[in-house]
């Protein structure tokens, strides 16, 4: 994957600046350490880190949880999408937002209403995938919960490597990107030395069933499922034919091809070819001023005007600062950047 010859991109010194503005501590913060590779102990990064408390997404989203630790609704921490309690705290993992009392709530409260015998949440995939990292993140890592989460993943893989939500329901025969993403991104948040033999053989068949589908190639149409319902106009100004190809933030529990670079190259195969046509459709994209556009969030592209949020981060079709973090956060895992001096 190193041998991108002319396609290596450069990081212009403006948008590097853009990125480190103190306005936009987690994005400050995580460009500090995943792009210039700076300590978690930098002085520089500490401080980044104890702003994001003040971060105008994470102190709106502060502001509306409720008493008892909850966003609405209080009968369910999943329902509706993605208002509820259990897509705040991915958004608030997301942001790098620290343990705390008010974290701990809600985190107790997800447990409380979905936690199942068998360990899952929900016994749902995407929903325990999703949940394992985003515990992982906001510093429950050590729970025994969150253990016993993540070594439930592996039993429910399928003979081709990835996951499908509808198993074992309705008996699929082939995974999907958006279930496969999620146990991934959860293993990718482990330090190497902390995964068991079952997990790292699990988190290699899963990543093999996206490399064999060249990251976001597949042999079927893909869609959010909510798209096989309701699909934007040809008229629609933001229409694309392949979401699949189009760059989201937050992801909550969906998939898209950055998505998939990011979670392919922070667990180890940023040097295998099978990512080079990713690669290079997210160097395609990149504007003359070295950022990259917010190109959906999954809600006000238009997949379903019944979902809603309960912040809204960033404009669409507009630089996006967390968009241009993740791109930057692959290329400089695959060699693909060059940082000016």
């Amino acid at each position: 994957m190193r041998s991108l010859g002319n396609h290596v991109g450069s990081v212009k010194a403006s948008a590097l600046r853009w990125l480190l503005e103190p306005s936009d501590p987690p994005i400050r913060m995580f460009t500090l350490t995943d792009v210039l590779g700076r300590s978690g102990h930098d002085e520089e990064v500490k401080i980044a880190r104890r702003n994001i408390r003040d971060y105008r997404p994470v102190l709106d989203l502060e502001k509306t949880q409720l008493e008892g630790g909850y966003w609405p609704p209080k009968e369910s921490c999943y329902d509706p999408k993605f208002s509820a309690t259990v897509w705040q705290l991915m958004i608030l993992a997301e942001m790098g937002v620290q343990r705390a009392p008010w974290i701990d709530s809600a985190v107790a409260r997800v447990f409380q209403q979905h936690l199942m015998d068998d360990g899952s949440l929900d016994h749902e995939v995407c929903f325990s995938g999703h949940m394992a990292r985003t515990l992982t993140v906001l510093g429950y890592g050590d729970d025994a919960r969150v253990r016993r989460l993540l070594e439930w993943l592996p039993e429910q893989q399928l003979e081709d490597g990835g996951w499908n939500c509808d198993y074992p329901r309705y008996n699929p025969k082939h995974s999907s990107f958006m279930s496969t993403i999620c146990p991934l991104w959860a293993c990718s948040e482990l330090p190497p030395t902390t995964l068991t033999r079952k997990l790292r053989r699990s988190l290699e068949r899963g990543a093999e069933f996206l490399l064999a589908h060249r990251v976001y190639k597949s042999d079927r149409d893909w869609r959010p499922v909510e798209l096989h319902r309701k699909r934007p106009g040809p008229d629609d100004p933001l229409f694309t034919p392949g979401l699949i190809t189009r760059f989201h933030f937050p992801m909550y529990y969906y998939y898209d091809a950055l998505h998939g670079l990011r979670v392919l190259t922070q667990i180890g195969y940023e040097d295998d070819e099978r990512i080079s046509d990713a690669i290079h459709l997210v160097l395609s994209k990149k504007t003359p001023e070295g950022k990259w556009p917010l190109e959906g969030d999954w809600v006000r592209e238009g997949a379903d005007e019944k979902r809603k949020t309960l912040v809204t981060i960033e404009q669409l079709q507009k630089p996006s600062k967390w968009i241009t973090l993740n791109c930057y956060r692959v290329l400089v895992k695959t060699g693909g950047l060059e940082l000016p001096a």
